[in-house]
């Protein structure tokens, strides 16, 4: 019974730990983070969105002419071909990924969100930030562009 009580409490300790890690918020909890997001004052982020978001895009994300769980398929395909990409947390409305940089190790998180805009209509939220620094000389706005690049390649660039 003692060796389940310090498994359990361990198991505890780590899940509070992630949390706290990702600003107390579950990794996979997408709707809620971006609903509660709120952007640094330090150019280490980038946010694409759709017009009219609850927080002020840097860029408007554009509109795929797919319905979203195949969006969310062509997405994934297209992040996880990314050398270091995981998988920190997965639902049906969105992706919690976390980017590990080759020299330095540094980690980023990137939330995505997929957004149903009609029956095969879609686009998504896609939020890039670096966890250390101020500074992150463009990398979070390049993964970014990349990936929404690879996305519409995966999905033969069918926008409406």
């Amino acid at each position: 019974m003692a060796r389940y009580l310090v498994a359990v409490a361990l198991v505890l300790s780590c899940a509070a730990t992630a949390a706290a890690e990702h600003g107390g918020k579950t990794a996979v909890d997408i709707e809620r983070y971006f609903a509660e997001l709120v952007r640094p004052d330090s150019p280490n982020h980038w946010l694409v969105a759709p017009a009219g978001f609850s927080v002020r895009p840097d860029a408007v994300s554009p509109v795929f002419a797919v319905p979203a769980d195949r969006l969310r398929d062509a997405f994934k395909e297209a992040v996880l071909a990314t050398p270091g990409v995981a998988v920190a947390g997965e639902t049906a409305a969105g992706l919690h990924l976390v980017a590990t940089t080759r020299v330095f190790r540094f980690r980023d998180d990137i939330r995505v969100q997929f957004i149903v805009i009609g029956p095969q209509q879609s686009t998504l939220a896609l939020y890039s930030a670096s966890r250390t620094g101020y500074w992150d000389f463009g990398t979070n706005r390049r993964r970014v562009e990349d990936w929404l690049a690879r996305t519409a390649a995966a999905l033969g660039a069918r926008r409406p």
